[in-house]
């Protein structure tokens, strides 16, 4: 009648004791070991939901191809949920855990027992012994994870009918559990060693057990733990022979049962046995039939014991008929297992003379070809022998025309790459004067239209920029942010000379511009033509646009304004100074082996018919 169960029960953590670890293990292995270990103790804590989530959040913090021990625990636990047995054994030997690490240890040996004995009813001697050294040593090591070995040797233990030994195993296991002091602990507690004194027939022991856990399910807000308490009732009120009482608990399982689709044959079988023991044959007959139609609708249950039940029920109706048509369907059924047990046992034994046959044709083979593999391994030996000196001889000859190759060839990359930077230099050098030029031209008309102030402010700005544009010209390469800070106080100079007679506006559409590289001065001569040549005489509020995008794989550079366009009376259609450069340094950065680099230029972009736009693109490069 007993609802037998050996299962993990979901709770939170109350506490994270500190991890173990051994002495001389690596810092990697200490900072998977304080990471792991806090989450794996509250694991068993879970429902299936939780545990599913907690797996994906512990796998996502190790990237790369290589894992700590603990990660390989977890790939299994993972595969374990999905019921994948092979493949989570696969995992777990990917420890390589030992008694140096005794955390690791206990943790791999847990995983690989719990899975060689998930569906054994009765658990062999040489796996018990086997279970019993691995305990021993987690113990010596101290490992925080004995515990985890102590509740499946009270497993074993009761599989096994030995309830002594589970009884044990089961204190022990509570006591060295680091969150014995959760009420979801120890529920599971008190409802196993129920079971167990249930096995032992102490009524004593079942009382004590089950107002705690009934404390405890109360507590927690567990419905399905408060409902397996009825069962228990029912339990220990049919030991103290008061069938009507347990009748009632018995009644209230089965209703939480049903009322949440958790029906199963056991519950049936229960509702049976109950009626029996109230002298109620024909409610025991009836719960008999609602189990063997439940187990018609569920291929594979086995029907034995609901046709024995019948069997006892009718002979105590005396209902003699029934009872042997009962009898008989339940020697049926046992005649049928014994026959596949039978058939199993002969397909094994067949096996296993066919196996020994072809050891033996196997033997005789290996007899036969021992000489002639002597043969053959002496003239492998001197072919190999020989092979290997011609190897030789060959591979040195190579490595020493190749590196001869690769001298010449390092040699020349050498001289090119000396060469692109002297030119790159150069023509960095070319375009700071045109620029210092036009910024000295600025200045002296300020000063030659007697506004001193408005000088003295253009020259504070203008040196502040020039030292600026010093530092950056030293690099190669400058992050977009500060060319955008270089663009800006070169901005705010021509807006002090034209009197703000224009406004602009930079917009980076959301770019990482401190991690986007571009060769330094590269906008500003464009930057330089718009204002210079677009709002120079214009009677309206000129606006000047920079755009950064990224767009397959390449940075685009839009310089846009409202001026005059080319229609006036310096026409920017003639190709400048600047522009030129620009295309010279494009093509020394980028363009030696396609043209990657390039630029475009257009007119007549405003709404009002004028203005000028330059889109300039360049492969995307990053710090």
């Amino acid at each position: 009648m007993a609802l037998i169960f050996w299962t993990g029960i979901v709770f939170c953590s109350c506490g994270r004791p500190e991890p173990e670890t051994a002495a001389g293990s690596d810092s990697r292995l200490d900072t998977a070991t304080q990471h792991y270990i806090p989450a794996l103790i509250g694991y068993d804590t879970l429902n299936g939901k939780q545990k599913r989530a907690l797996i994906q959040q512990l796998l996502a913090t190790e990237k790369g191809t290589q894992h700590s021990p603990y990660y390989y625990y977890v790939k299994g636990l993972q595969l374990d949920l999905a019921h994948n047995t092979d493949s989570a054994l696969y995992y777990y030997g990917l420890m390589k855990a030992d008694t140096a690490t005794p955390d690791l240890y206990a943790l791999q040996q847990y995983a690989i027992f719990n899975n060689n004995i998930m569906e054994e009813n009765i658990v062999s001697s040489d796996k018990v012994s086997a279970l019993l050294r691995v305990t021993r040593k987690a113990e010596e090591g101290k490992s925080t994870f004995v515990y985890l070995l102590y509740d499946l040797l009270a497993k074993t233990y009761y599989r096994n009918a030995n309830t002594d030994k589970a009884i044990i195993y089961t204190d022990l296991y509570f006591k060295h559990n680091p969150l014995q002091n959760s009420p979801v602990i120890q529920q599971r507690y008190h409802d196993i060693s129920f079971m167990l004194a249930a096995q032992k027939n102490k009524a004593w022991a079942m009382e004590e057990h089950l107002e705690r856990a009934q404390e405890l399910a109360i507590q927690l807000g567990d419905s399905l733990a408060l409902a397996r308490t009825y069962d228990y009732e029912s339990q220990l009120y049919s030991l103290k022979k008061q069938p009507g009482r347990a009748l009632e608990s018995s009644r209230k399982f089965f209703n939480y049962l049903k009322q949440h689709n958790l029906l199963r044959k056991y519950a049936f079988n229960n509702m049976a046995t109950t009626f029996i023991r109230n002298r109620q044959p024909d409610s025991a007959i009836y719960y008999y039939g609602l189990a063997i139609q439940w187990a018609r609708q569920h291929p594979g249950s086995d029907l034995f014991s609901e046709f024995q039940g019948l069997a006892e029920v009718y002979r105590f109706k005396q209902d003699y008929k029934n009872a042997a048509i009962a009898l008989d369907s339940a020697i049926n059924i046992f005649g049928r297992n014994t026959a596949a047990i039978e058939a199993e046992k002969i397909e094994e034994l067949h096996t296993r003379y066919q196996t020994e046959k072809k050891d033996q044709a196997i033997a005789s083979l290996q007899t036969t070809n021992r000489l002639n593999r002597k043969l053959i391994t002496q003239q492998r030996w001197i072919f190999l022998a020989a092979s290997l000196l011609l190897g030789t001889l060959a591979l040195i000859v190579y490595n020493t025309y190749r590196r001869k190759l690769l001298i010449a060839k390092n040699e020349k990359l050498s001289a090119e790459n000396r060469k692109l930077l002297l030119e790159q230099k150069a023509l960095q050098l070319q375009l700071d004067p045109h620029f210092i030029y036009n910024a000295v031209a600025n200045m002296q008309g300020l000063i030659s239209s007697d506004k001193k102030k408005e000088a003295n402010a253009y020259l504070v700005t203008f040196s502040s920029l020039m030292r600026n544009m010093l530092e950056l010209n030293r690099q190669d390469l400058i992050s977009v942010g500060e060319e955008i800070g270089a663009l800006e106080n070169y901005i705010r100079l021509q807006q002090m000379r034209f009197e703000h007679a224009f406004a602009y506006r930079i917009d980076t559409n959301g770019l990482d511009t401190e991690a986007l590289m571009i060769p330094p001065m590269l906008v500003q001569p464009f930057v330089e033509n718009a204002i210079e040549h677009g709002f120079k005489n214009i009677a309206y509020q000129g606006m000047l646009d920079i755009t950064f995008t990224a767009e397959a794989g390449q940075l685009h550079i839009c310089v846009s304004d409202n001026g005059a366009g080319p229609d006036t009376d310096q026409p920017r259609a003639k190709k400048s100074l600047s522009g030129s450069i620009i295309g010279e340094r494009l093509d020394v950065l980028f363009n030696q082996k396609e043209k990657i680099a390039y630029f475009n230029t257009q007119s007549h972009t405003a709404a009002n018919g004028k203005g000028y736009r330059v889109d300039l693109y360049i492969p995307l490069i990053t710090a």
